[in-house]
């Protein structure tokens, strides 16, 4: 894996969560816009050696920046700060997860 594949798989997750943000500040469903968004967050790592725990902290993280900016975006001051501060802790957590696992060398398959 190269630093393409991780500014690809990071930019198809901001994408995802930009799209959730817009549809969640309109009057659609929550429910199956974030299940969407942790579906995608979870398959981004895939063709990787990530297992469950670092599929589900992406996919959590992702979900989480969704909501959280949707918050930020709709409240006074002092409340989007905080919620905009908390987006920004997950987005960096979802990224440096991204990061570890996109960039790792697979192992090889010997032939037999």
């Amino acid at each position: 894996m190269s630093i393409r594949s991780m500014l690809l798989r990071t930019l198809i997750l901001l994408a995802v969560e930009s799209g959730a943000v817009l549809l969640l500040r309109g009057t659609a469903p929550w429910i199956p816009v974030l299940l969407a968004v942790f579906v995608v967050g979870s398959g981004v790592l895939h063709g990787t050696d990530a297992e469950f725990t670092p599929r589900f902290v992406v996919a959590l993280a992702a979900v989480g920046v969704a909501e959280l900016a949707v918050r930020a975006w709709g409240l006074p001051d002092p409340r989007a700060t905080a919620a905009g501060l908390g987006a920004t802790v997950l987005l960096v957590v979802q990224t440096a997860t991204v990061a570890r696992y996109a960039r790792r060398p697979r192992p090889r398959r010997r032939r037999a």
